[in-house]
């Protein structure tokens, strides 16, 4: 009976991760990792869909969007790792902060997202990291 019992319960647990979830209930860290996700797999649209009307107005459109992020992002090249990942608040708003190495930046980079309280993207940086010219 005990291994039914562990073979049910692991059954729902893989279920509820697979379950699509919208994602302005995602905790911020997870926001920022899903939309650092598609910002680096060229998913545009996705992140679209997430953007404020005042980031959608910023860039006019989904594929200057596009041209501009993804000219960046091949810019840099593969992220080689997390050197420092955090959320801090700015009220009303969420700022999910990632600086990383990459092929061919000699520097740290550093990504945020400014999600705001509905999980909109509100703000969108990415720069050398402070003290990376250390």
């Amino acid at each position: 009976m005990m291994r039914r019992w562990t073979v049910a319960v692991t059954l729902a647990a893989a279920a509820a991760a697979c379950a699509p979830r919208d994602t302005a209930s995602r905790a911020p860290i997870e926001q920022g990792r899903l939309y650092t996700r598609w910002l680096y797999g060229s998913q545009f649209d996705k992140l679209w869909d997430r953007f404020s009307p005042e980031m959608r107005q910023t860039f006019g459109s989904v594929s200057e969007l596009a041209s501009f992020a993804g000219h960046a992002v091949s810019r840099l090249g593969r992220e080689h790792g997390v050197v420092d990942e955090r959320v801090e608040r700015a009220s009303p708003f969420q700022v999910y902060s990632r600086t990383a190495s990459f092929d061919h930046a000699r520097h740290p980079m550093l990504l945020e997202w400014s999600l705001g309280p509905d999980g909109q993207v509100t703000g969108l940086v990415l720069r050398p990291a402070p003290d990376s010219g250390r």
